[in-house]
């Protein structure tokens, strides 16, 4: 059974204001409640491979490593793979910019090689402007239409900055196209005087001004030319990296891998590189489908990138390419906690379980969960003395356990 959020919130309330040591916030508890219940969970992983390495009781309600696992079991879970084709589009560089562009319509591409798929999230080259009247009545607002008396559409603004009514800052949320040089734009928003301009000192056009890959394609080659369709049909890209090995890719949520299973038979036996290269030597110790080996790495484009940070499974024999063969059971991260609330009558916070999250570990963690919870509002509300007594009382507790 899960800890109750309420439960925990009130406690630390009660013990913090039972002596007016302070008070700490719904944000402030939530962050501390979900570092908490990561620490805790944590914990779960040295301390069976402790347990592993000692006897354990007979006894069904004594047994710690039996109890452990318990307490892991709700993380526990599988998931199906994604496969990462050869050939799928990394990086791109801007070779031509085009015109007649929209963020929203410049996504699909052509090619001059054979790959198929690639689609990009484009930016669109922002104009730049002068605040050329500050005008009256406006107040803070999003994607306001503006007025022209050229040829020039759909430019819409943010205003950000006021001061008594008058335009101070504006960000332009929306470029537009058709719009010329020294184009002087009226901003539009309801009950003001609608005599705000701004004057453009450069025009987009729908000049793309850089993109990402929302969806890598496969089959490409560096220096392919990417045509991007929409607009003019003029902006083109090259291609820069592309994915060069298939890989597998395990669930978004996964947070240690347990066993990877091949066609839900087959075990997939773990190896590092330098053991593969080893039995990769000889035909009789080479992967087969009935005897599959893989490598578990992350991804090596550096500290930037839509790679950093992804965890890759690599599956040999190099003929396993079908996602829908490939499974793994895993263990996943607990989920944030949240405190829900709606604001009383009189400013009051109300506990509200449809907005909250609950903690997920288990409710024998409760007493471990309110000292450490306490131990850091101290230090939130800086009083040291609750700091040293909730950190004693935990160490006390850790001990006893572990004993």
């Amino acid at each position: 059974m899960a800890i109750n959020v309420n439960t925990v919130y009130t406690t630390v309330l009660s013990i913090l204001n039972k002596e007016q040591r302070g008070y700490i916030t719904p944000d402030e508890f939530n962050k501390t409640a979900t570092q908490v219940q990561l620490e805790i969970f944590e914990s779960y992983f040295e301390d069976l491979n402790q347990q592993l390495r000692v006897p354990q009781t007979d006894n069904e309600y004594a047994n710690r490593q039996l109890n452990l696992d318990t307490a892991m079991s709700i993380f526990k879970t599988n998931g199906n793979t994604t496969s990462v084709p050869v050939g799928q589009v990394l990086t791109l560089a801007l070779t031509a910019g085009g015109t007649g562009y929209t963020a929203q319509g410049a996504n699909a591409t052509t090619t001059s090689g054979t790959g198929t798929g690639l689609t990009l999230g484009t930016a669109i080259l922002v104009p730049t402007f002068t605040i050329s009247a500050g005008g009256t009545g406006y107040a803070i607002g999003q994607a306001l239409a503006t007025t022209y008396a050229g040829a020039g559409t759909n430019l819409t603004v943010n205003i950000s900055a006021i001061n008594n009514g008058v335009v101070t800052a504006v960000l332009i949320n929306n470029p537009g196209l058709g719009y010329a040089n020294g184009s002087v734009l009226t901003i539009v928003q309801a009950g003001s005087g609608g005599n705000a301009t701004i004057t453009l000192s450069s025009a987009s056009n729908g000049t793309i001004s850089g993109a990402n890959v929302t969806s890598g394609g496969t089959g490409y080659t560096v220096g392919d030319v990417i045509n991007v369709t929409g607009g003019g049909a003029n902006a083109t890209f090259s291609v820069s990296t592309i994915n060069t090995s298939l890989y597998f890719l395990p669930p978004n949520n996964n947070h240690r891998i347990g066993t990877v299973i091949y066609k839900d038979e087959t075990e997939i036996q773990r190896l590092d590189r330098n053991d593969f290269l080893q039995i990769n030597k000889s035909q009789l110790t080479k992967p087969t489908t009935t005897f599959p080996v893989y490598l578990y790495e992350q991804a090596t484009q550096g500290n930037s990138g839509a790679l950093t940070g992804q965890s890759h499974i690599y599956v040999y024999p190099s003929s396993i390419t079908n996602a829908s063969d490939i499974t793994v059971s895993y263990i996943r991260k607990p989920a944030d906690v949240v405190w829900g609330f709606t604001i009383g009558d009189l400013g009051q916070y109300l506990y509200n379980s449809t907005s909250s999250t609950q903690f997920e570990i288990d409710d024998i963690e409760q007493n471990e969960v309110i000292l450490k919870i306490l131990a850091y509002s101290g230090i939130i509300i800086r009083d040291p003395q609750i700091v040293q007594a909730a950190t004693q009382a935990v160490q006390t507790e850790e001990k006893n356990s572990k004993s």
